[in-house]
């Protein structure tokens, strides 16, 4: 019985590693089978690779291009795009106490000369004619009392010193020699002079000799010594400003030569009036109420002038509302367009901002008398008001009421890169074009040059603005295109742009290449002058009819093996 058991024991041990045995062979097959595919994987990739490589390769070579070295032409410009603007827009104003019934005009209405704008209440016209000529009255009292009043007709030294330079001579307005000289006389305050020779070994309190151009000896003393100068002071009694000296040591040697200056110089000044006596003598010894000068014609002095000025803008004003009093209405004061009206509250009617970049106001008092000036002095200085919530214009007194356009000039703003301000100038010719209204060319100037900064996302501009004659359907906001060109030569030799490889130090091209790799060989370098995007003109390095390798894109190493995007990088081949 136990002998039965053990041979069925023995036969299931044997059935069960036969088993084992299958199953561990099937594995083994399995993991061959895995091996293989990927075996026979590789082996396709690489050589499609392979395929890629030499498909690139020849891709490459297929895109360099060759250039015969010619002469032609190179210029240079720059160009941007603005808004147009009005230059010649003007704020019409009135006094405010004048009160305006209706305006009869619209926003971008064209006006001849004497076109009626507006009409006012008369009874506001009246009163203020009433006020202006009391204003002028008021003004006749104080030009006779100024005319009575006495002006300085002395002036004196103010301090203690010696007069070592006299400017001003009889009959010199005063004026005229403060601008030419600075002062009308100068003194020496502190009594010395002074020579400045080299250090060398010289210590401050170092006794000196300086010896005159006529041969005198004056005893000098060594001041300061700084940045390796010495400073030698002298008595000023008798040496002048600009003689030639000679500084000698204590045993005779000479140290050094300069001329002679005020140590301590105090300036004499004065404003108004004509020298008519100079009482002043060089070397003289002043003191604070010393009188130095006379003067004449001291009743033209500045108050008077000041007074007879508001007297003559009253004047202007007077006759301009008496215009307005003789045809009850404003009359548009030249041909031109009306830009913007003012409403109740201050506000521009339409939204003209760019128009009044460069506004002036004008006072509607002067329609009818030609360009005069307006009521005040408010109205002769420059307006950015367009947007101001205040009725006011730039004086307290007036107030604006619409602005005009002479339509006789425009101008466009433009950024520029900062690589190219600094080729810009005053005065350069520019060509305008603006789509909106066709296809023709206007010349303009360039009229200013803004060099603030402004920077946006980390890149730097700069501004520049052109002015040119207003044509036909030009309005105020409009895009316009500007190009100026900055240089501009011919019959120089030329290469493509594309060709010149640049470095921080020098410039080069390609004269060889290698049609198996498509790689660029035999580099040169080159001296390059005007270059635009497409061509670069070549001074030195290369000469007429020399041939030139170059690839029109640079092309990134792993795009031209297929596994990148479409980023590039260095050229193939640099």
């Amino acid at each position: 019985m136990d002998e039965n058991n053990n041979i069925r024991d023995e036969a299931l041990f044997k059935a069960i590693d036969k088993g084992k045995k299958k199953k561990r062979l099937k594995r083994i097959i399995t993991v061959l089978i895995i091996i293989a595919v990927v075996a026979v994987g590789l082996i396709i990739a690489v050589n499609r690779l392979q395929a890629k490589v030499r498909d690139a390769v020849s891709t490459q070579a297929d895109k360099i291009l060759t250039w015969a070295v010619t002469k032609g032409s190179v210029s240079t410009t720059v160009s941007g795009e603005g808004a147009l603007s009005d230059v010649d827009a003007e704020d019409i104003t009135i006094p405010d106490s004048v009160e305006v019934d209706e305006i009869l005009v619209d926003p971008n209405t064209p006006v001849s000369k004497g076109d009626v704008l507006a009409t006012v209440d008369m009874d506001t016209v009246t009163a203020a004619l009433a006020d202006v000529q009391e204003q002028i009255a008021e003004k006749d009292k104080d030009l006779a009392k100024a005319s009575s009043e006495t002006a300085a007709t002395i002036v004196k030294a103010g301090v203690s010193g010696r007069v070592k330079i006299i400017y001003a001579q009889p009959g010199d307005d005063i004026a005229a020699c403060m601008v030419e000289h600075g002062a009308l006389a100068v003194i020496s305050q502190d009594k010395y002079m002074c020579v400045t020779i080299p250090a060398g070994s010289l210590a401050v309190g170092d006794s000196l000799k300086v010896i005159r151009e006529n041969g005198s000896e004056l005893s000098g003393k060594v001041e300061s010594t700084a940045l390796g100068n010495a400073v030698i002071i002298v008595p000023d009694k008798d040496a002048m400003p600009g003689e030639h000296a000679t500084v000698l040591g204590k045993d005779g040697e000479e140290l050094g030569k300069a001329d002679l200056e005020i140590h301590n110089p105090i300036k004499v000044t004065g404003h108004t009036g004509v020298i008519s006596a100079v009482q002043a003598k060089l070397n003289q010894q002043a003191g604070t109420n010393t009188v130095l000068f006379r003067i004449k014609d001291a009743s033209a002095a500045s108050k008077y002038s000041a007074i007879l000025k508001e007297r003559r803008d009253l004047e202007e004003t007077l006759a301009a509302l008496l215009t307005i009093y003789r045809d009850g209405a404003i009359r548009a004061p030249f041909d031109g367009t009306v830009l913007t009206i003012e409403d109740k509250d201050g506000e521009d009617s339409a939204s003209q901002s760019s128009a009044q970049d460069n506004t002036q106001s004008m006072s509607m008092f002067a329609m009818g008398m030609g360009d005069l000036s307006a009521f005040g002095q408010g109205a002769a200085a420059t307006s950015n008001t367009s947007s101001s919530s205040s009725a006011s214009s730039t004086d307290s007194d007036e107030k604006k009421i619409l602005t005009m356009s002479r339509d006789e000039q425009m101008s466009v703003k433009f950024s520029v890169d900062e690589a190219d301000i600094l080729a810009l100038e005053v005065g350069q010719e520019a060509v305008i074009t603006i789509d909106s209204i066709g296809v023709e060319e206007y010349r303009g100037v360039l009229t200013e040059i803004d060099r603030t900064a402004s920077s946006k996302s980390g890149v730097t501009s700069y501004s520049a603005t052109v002015t040119f004659d207003k044509g036909d359907f030009m309005l105020s906001g409009m895009t316009a295109k500007v190009i100026i060109t900055i240089s501009d030569t011919g019959d120089v030799l030329i290469v493509p742009t594309d060709a010149v490889n640049k470095t921080s130090a020098s410039a080069y091209v390609y004269t060889g290449s290698d049609p198996a790799t498509g790689q660029l060989l035999n580099p040169v370098t080159v001296s390059c002058g005007v270059s635009n995007k497409d061509y670069t003109e070549i001074r030195s390095g290369l000469s007429e009819g020399d041939i030139v390798y170059y690839t029109k894109a640079n092309t990134n190493f792993w795009d031209m093996y297929g596994f990148g995007g479409s980023g590039s990088s260095s050229g193939f081949g640099y």
